[in-house]
């Protein structure tokens, strides 16, 4: 999730790119192309882990990308 391999090259100033270990709701949200109310219900499932830190609310972007993962393939009629 994150940059894609172009992109990290692209970098300028030769940075870095290191990969956020969680993110807030709406970057979640972007990158895992889950609605809000749809990271709270698999959070609910123990399928996204959530975390407090303040009054943020970050999910864990390990967990995001396994729960996508375990998304379904799409049934497309030829």
């Amino acid at each position: 999730m994150g940059l894609t391999d172009t992109e990290r090259r692209s970098l300028s100033g030769g940075a870095t790119y290191i990969e956020p270990l969680a993110v807030r709701l709406p970057e979640a949200s972007r990158i895992s192309g889950l609605s809000r109310s749809e990271i709270y219900r698999r959070a609910a499932r123990g399928e996204i882990v959530l975390l407090k830190c303040g009054r943020s609310t970050l999910a864990e972007v390990a967990s995001l990308r396994a729960a996508v993962a375990s998304l379904p393939r799409a049934q497309i009629r030829a």
